[in-house]
């Protein structure tokens, strides 16, 4: 090898080097910053200080370069048992989401459809927020979901369902622009499958048959307060 083919080959690898070397320290300097921000928002909005158990960062793509600086993450933290997940940008300070309520809210749509059923082979989940349920720093507590939120989406499974209780419910206090589908299956072994579920909803909404269809008991779709649509 030439000298100055060896003082090149030599440059570019101390150059790489330098590179890997700025962007871990970049990564950890973001990641350090991310934890922090996350603690003290999280201290802000709830009143305890949690422990940071990780941080992904954000990514822009496959295609992102080695120079792009991280401007955002989320940092996984636990307290007293309950895991939960913190969103942070690091170049707006007004840009704070946590999934801290989501057990919460999870808990309460069970119990609550419940007892306003009268059904207790029966499995809730809803969606809102952003796409993994995360909400601002002023949706505090589960009436501020339900009163803050405008995009929940309720999912209610049930097995053994009583048609009557279900035509009379009431859930203008799960808010006013929510939607809620229950569907009552044949089966109890379809409660759980968040796949089977989804797919029939969308399957109904748009009168396109899907699997699911031959496991409905019933159907129930909520929009603003009202039954608009079933199928019993």
């Amino acid at each position: 090898m030439s000298g100055k083919l060896f003082k090149a080959v030599s440059l570019a690898a101390i150059s790489a080097m330098c590179i890997g070397l700025l962007t871990g320290c970049g990564e950890r300097a973001a990641e350090r910053k991310i934890g922090i921000e996350a603690r003290y928002y999280i201290a802000d909005k709830y009143g305890f200080r949690p422990g940071t158990t990780g941080v992904e960062l954000r990514r822009v793509g496959e295609l992102e370069g080695v120079w792009h600086k991280k401007d955002g993450g989320t940092a996984s933290m636990e307290y007293n048992g309950r895991s939960f997940n913190v969103y942070v940008s690091l170049t707006n300070p007004d840009i704070r989401y946590d999934d801290y309520l989501k057990q919460d809210v999870e808990a309460y749509l069970n119990s609550y459809f419940a007892d306003a059923l009268d059904c207790h082979d029966i499995y809730v989940w809803a969606t809102y927020g952003t796409p993994v349920c995360m909400v601002p720093g002023d949706v505090k507590t589960i009436d501020d979901v339900f009163a803050k939120c405008d995009n929940i989406r309720i999912y209610v499974s049930t097995y053994g369902l009583d048609r009557d209780s279900a035509e009379d419910l009431d859930v203008t206090g799960l808010g006013s622009d929510t939607v809620i589908d229950i569907i009552d299956w044949t089966s109890a072994d379809c409660l759980e499958d968040e796949d089977l579920i989804r797919e029939t909803v969308v399957g109904l909404e748009s009168d396109s048959y899907t699997a699911g269809f031959s496991k409905i008991r019933s159907y129930y779709h909520y929009s603003n307060g009202e039954v608009s649509s079933l199928l019993k």
